[in-house]
């Protein structure tokens, strides 16, 4: 379930991103360019991962190296 959660999401940004490429580079509600607001979703990601991380830390659930470096490569 969380696995077609994440592609849903997936597909849905990919959309965002080929509409508004196609109409000059605007993300409407955004106020960059296309470009831009790829990097803030790369950048909105990465600090999610390392928030589940540092969370489960706190919580005495701390993550090996394995599985932390596992959380990039999610299929």
């Amino acid at each position: 379930m969380l696995l077609a959660a994440l592609q849903t999401s997936a597909d849905a940004i990919a959309a965002l991103l080929t509409c508004s490429l196609a109409a000059g580079g605007k993300v409407k509600g955004f106020g960059g360019q296309a470009a831009s607001f790829f990097g803030y979703q790369v950048a909105h990601e990465s600090y999610h991962h390392g928030e589940i991380g540092l969370i489960l830390g706190h919580a005495g659930f701390a993550l090996d190296n394995k599985t932390a470096y596992g959380l990039w490569n999610c299929k």
